[in-house]
């Protein structure tokens, strides 16, 4: 796939990930509109409590991912959203973190 197509196919997801956040009452905004076309760590700025990275691939990478995510994250807890094939829906797609993260939540929410 070219470099542009990819691109595209990236910020589709992106701008999915973005309704999706807003439908659940999140403001939330592409990197790439937030910061007038680059792209620059994180791929949502948005007040959701994570550091969100989208994934748009048929393979999956996720030690790869997760390594991306976390360093984007700047230590606040980060979440892979990544598209799941045949699913247009992002509200069906997956979230993936670690278990350390898993647990830092569930104590912020207490």
């Amino acid at each position: 796939m070219s470099g542009s197509s990819s691109r595209r196919k990236g910020n589709a997801a992106e701008v999915e990930v973005v309704r999706v956040l807003r439908a659940a009452g999140f403001e939330a905004e592409t990197s790439r509109n937030a910061r007038n076309g680059t792209q620059k760590g994180e791929d949502i700025v948005s007040d959701f409590p994570m550091s969100i990275e989208v994934k748009n691939h048929t393979r999956t990478d996720l030690p790869g991912w997760w390594a991306q995510a976390t360093e984007q994250a700047h230590g606040a807890p980060a979440v892979v959203i990544h598209k799941r094939v045949g699913k247009t829906n992002g509200e069906d797609w997956w979230a993936t973190m670690d278990v350390r993260t898993l647990i830092r939540l569930i104590h912020a929410t207490r």
